[in-house]
């Protein structure tokens, strides 16, 4: 999923830089663009830190979930 980010992110920023060159397209439009790059991007970093979170939250969970058992025993 993040790979797909990243690559729309890269097919915006080539339509970018192939309208910059030339009178046709405003400057404007072309900084449009890069913006909408940016934030594929952030779009990207995002996803990427909330699944590291995840799976840290998943394995504490599993790792307080193994103490239990292990309290439960003792007691």
């Amino acid at each position: 999923m993040i790979g797909a980010f990243v690559a729309a992110a890269l097919l915006i920023f080539t339509l970018a830089v192939l309208l910059a060159p030339g009178e046709a397209v405003p400057p404007g439009i072309v900084l449009l663009l890069c913006g909408a790059v940016l934030a594929v991007l952030g779009v990207a970093l995002i996803v990427l830190v909330l699944r590291m979170l995840l799976a840290q939250a998943v394995a504490r969970d599993v790792e307080a979930a193994q103490m239990k058992a292990e309290l439960d025993e003792v007691i």
